[in-house]
Order: C-alpha cells, then structure tokens, then sequence
C-alpha cells in the first residue's frame, strides 16, 4: 500500500483552497501570523523516500529534502511547498519518539 493510501486510510483530511487573487504569488514568510507549516507522521521511513521521489516527478518546490534532523531520537524528515507556497512536512520518528 503506498503511502497516500495508507494517508487517506488513517482518516486525516486537509482541505485547502486558492488564495485570493490580490494574494496569488505572495511568497512565503517565516514569521508572517498564520500557518507555519503543516507537518504530517509517517509510519515509515521509506514513506518519505517514496514521496519525495513522486513530489520531484511533478517539479513541486522541495524545501528540504529528506534527511535525519535534531528536533527527536530518529527523527528524519521532508519539507516542500505546495502551489500557494503552504509549507508542508513528512517526518518519521521511530516508536514513540520524545513521547516515550
């Protein structure tokens, strides 16, 4: 089962429309109120692998490609962009991670 499958299956649901045109092509700002980034768990490390590989086949803006970081024991992530510039994460932490 890919790993959008296995998304959809978990019962999460995001919905997101276009910007209002007056918007439309505004860049991404750090410290700008409102969304930071929307950050998603993967069960698998491989997850991440798999969905870089199908986001760089349709040219989508990767921010950070897939690697292991600091933020918790494991932890190992991908940041991209969607169309309006929503920053978008995938990570893997092994077991429960700093909850254990």
């Amino acid at each position: 089962m890919s790993f959008l499958h296995r998304l959809a299956a978990g019962g999460s649901s995001v919905q997101a429309g276009s910007s209002a045109p007056k918007h439309a092509g505004a860049a991404f700002e750090q410290n700008r109120v409102g969304l930071h980034h929307l950050c998603f768990r993967a069960r698998e490390r491989a997850d991440i692998d798999e969905l870089h590989g199908f986001l760089c086949s349709l040219g989508v803006k990767i921010i950070r490609a897939p690697r292991d970081d600091q933020w918790a024991p494991g932890y190992y992530s991908l940041l991209f962009e969607d169309p309006d510039g929503i920053r978008l994460e995938l990570n893997h932490v092994p077991g429960k991670g700093l909850l254990a």
